[in-house]
């Protein structure tokens, strides 16, 4: 059934325009991403189809008797202040059973206690939840949110993208959250140059296919723009050739005229705004060195962050820091010497150049320099500290403006581009995906990916973290591990564990605390045989690369070996490099030592 179509749509702004000629439907069940860059009209087509706006043009016919929920973005406007109020209000004005309410209430994980608490006294997480609990207590038939998961942590936004991709109604869902709309979506709306695409995909992997087939349609456009534009010289050569001879035969001439207006009205194909020709370079090769290593560090303010964690991050690594809002950066500064830990200690690889990005850094811009100045100090010719700034939308013009007369999100994409163009060999980043809009995430993110040095990552850009991350520390429950498994493989862990109802409640029962003692116990018995393993593991490594050099120094033992200077040079090389492997295992078999000593978390 279809809930509301819509033909012709049209946005103005004086005299801007927005779009024209939207044309679409949403139907019952369908969960519908829209995207698109920062403004592109995401928003204005959102409240033209709920009602909140005139149309400047166009039609839109609603299903009689279907009622929507929004919730906006900006959420100023409430309504009632507590849940309880709201709880009332919808019993008032929809009919509802009070065991319906309760069960809402209860599915969101709101206790007895919370029902008076004003929603200026929540979190951020509990705002959300509590507004889109308020909403769905009115029973709505469809729903409309409006960047839902900004200012989530991922342990919220994995409950809520888990409760959209469950429930039966249809969604149009405006997102930059692209893991977001990778699991709860079956439909994207494509919203850029004034033009709406539709692409259907499929919950799960929606966002790639959406991009997968986004790239085929834009590799078509290209085929045929080229072939129109090989028909359109020709037909212009046929043109020429009547008219040079003189040709009386003038229907002829018209006619192909005619022909010819029709292969130029052809459109050319759409840009690719993610590429960039400046690449992220370290300042030497990744070797098999380790780049920075850690032992025994600790942390606590109120509450222990995590206690004697150790481990090493190998020259040319990507790593992910996830954990609880707060706790992920304070391990990014403890391991960038920000923070001094309250025991352990973090050590660098011999001449390593580190650099760093975190919201702070904003400050660090040069007062009285334009953007483009600014970029050039890193080191850079002229023409590529504009390519790096245009990439991430602060081309042409504002190139040119003073650092200090843009917002702070566009400081925050300028210190990007000079921090792609330093030559580090270790970058730490906070948040670097923070106020870009889908495209700008893409072309930082094609960067990130190339980048040969050692990597770690503070987002909650989990889209980022899936592409860049092969290892992830992970912090929560007083603890810290550094974890052998990429970000993808972590995330689908989390969510299976998110999807239990136990994960989105407030309140755990006696019985479900019992139940996770005797997982943790039983996670700690797992934990102590992998240490046990990874120890062994060291041990046949260093044996290994022992009983490979001796080979190697028996074979300098023998006589004949001097006439051939060629076998010489290559043994000399193999032995060089068993003896670096050595020193490595050797100090991998060290870290998995001190690890194996340490206390097992529930055990």
């Amino acid at each position: 059934m279809e809930l509301i179509r819509f033909s012709d749509l049209e946005r103005h702004y004086g005299a801007r325009t927005i779009f024209t000629g939207l044309s679409g439907a949403i139907r019952d069940g369908e969960k519908i991403g829209l995207v698109g860059p920062n403004g592109a009209g995401k928003s204005s087509l959102v409240r033209l189809l709920t009602g909140l706006d005139e149309l400047d043009g166009g039609q839109i016919v609603r299903s009689p008797h279907v009622r929507f929920g929004y919730l906006a973005q900006d959420s100023t406007e409430r309504g009632p202040e507590t849940l309880r109020m709201a709880f009332d209000d919808a019993m008032a004005r929809h009919l509802t059973e009070e065991w319906e309410t309760r069960a809402t209430l209860n599915r969101f994980g709101f206790a007895d206690e919370t029902l008076d608490r004003p929603f200026d006294q929540f979190s951020g997480g509990q705002l959300t939840r509590a507004l889109l609990a308020r909403t769905l207590l009115e029973n709505p038939d469809w729903l409309v949110l409006d960047e839902p998961t900004n200012h989530l942590d991922i342990d919220t936004t994995r409950w809520l993208e888990t409760f959209v991709a469950r429930d039966a109604r249809a969604y149009l869902i405006v997102s930059h959250d692209r893991y977001f709309l990778e699991t709860a979506v079956s439909t994207i709306w494509e919203l850029d140059n004034g033009m709406l695409s539709i692409y259907e995909v499929d919950p799960g992997r929606a966002y790639s296919m959406y991009l997968e087939e986004r790239e085929r349609r834009r590799e078509q456009a290209r085929r045929d723009f080229e072939a129109a534009s090989t028909e359109r010289k020709r037909q212009r050569a046929v043109i020429d050739e009547l008219r040079t001879h003189g040709s009386h035969n003038y229907s002829a001439v018209r006619s192909r005229e005619k022909a010819l207006e029709r292969v130029e009205s052809a459109a050319p194909p759409a840009k690719d705004g993610r590429r960039i020709s400046v690449n992220l370079n370290p300042a030497r090769r990744a070797t098999q060195g380790f780049a920075i290593e850690f032992g025994g560090l600790s942390k606590a303010y109120d509450q222990p962050l995590f206690d004697g964690f150790s481990g090493r991050i190998g020259r040319g690594e990507h790593v992910a820091i996830v954990g609880p809002n707060g706790a992920d950066r304070v391990a990014r500064q403890e391991a960038f010497g920000e923070l001094t830990p309250d025991r352990g200690s973090v050590r660098y690889g011999t001449g390593l150049a580190v650099a760093s990005y975190s919201q702070r850094t904003v400050d660090d811009l040069p007062a009285g320099a334009s953007a483009v100045e600014a970029v050039m100090q890193m080191g850079v010719a002229p023409e590529q500290a504009r390519a790096l700034l245009g990439r991430l939308n602060l081309g042409g013009a504002a190139g040119d403006k003073l650092v200090e007369n843009f917002s702070g999100g566009e400081r925050r994409r300028i210190m990007l581009a000079r921090l792609m163009a330093q030559r580090a060999d270790c970058l730490f980043l906070d948040e670097p995906t923070n106020d870009l809009d889908i495209p700008g995430r893409e072309a930082v993110e094609d960067v990130l990916a190339d980048y040969a040095g050692a990597l770690l990552v503070v987002s909650h850009d989990r889209y980022l973290l899936k592409r860049l991350a092969k290892r992830v520390i992970a912090i929560g429950d007083g603890s810290a591990a550094l974890l052998d498994v990429d970000y993808e493989t972590f995330e689908r862990r989390a969510h299976e564990q998110a999807a239990t109802p136990e994960s989105s409640r407030e309140r755990v029962t006696q019985s479900a605390g019992g139940e996770r003692r005797r997982e943790s116990a039983h996670e700690a018995k797992l934990e102590a045989g992998r240490r046990a393993r990874a120890v062994e593991a060291a041990e046949r490594r260093v044996a290994d690369l022992d009983r490979r050099r001796a080979e190697i120094e028996l074979l300098f033992t023998q006589p004949e070996l001097y006439d051939d200077p060629e076998t010489i040079v290559e043994l000399q090389r193999d032995l060089e490099r068993v003896r670096v492997e050595s020193e490595s295992a050797y100090e991998e078999w060290e870290t998995a030592v001190r690890a194996a000593e340490q206390p097992v978390a529930g055990g």
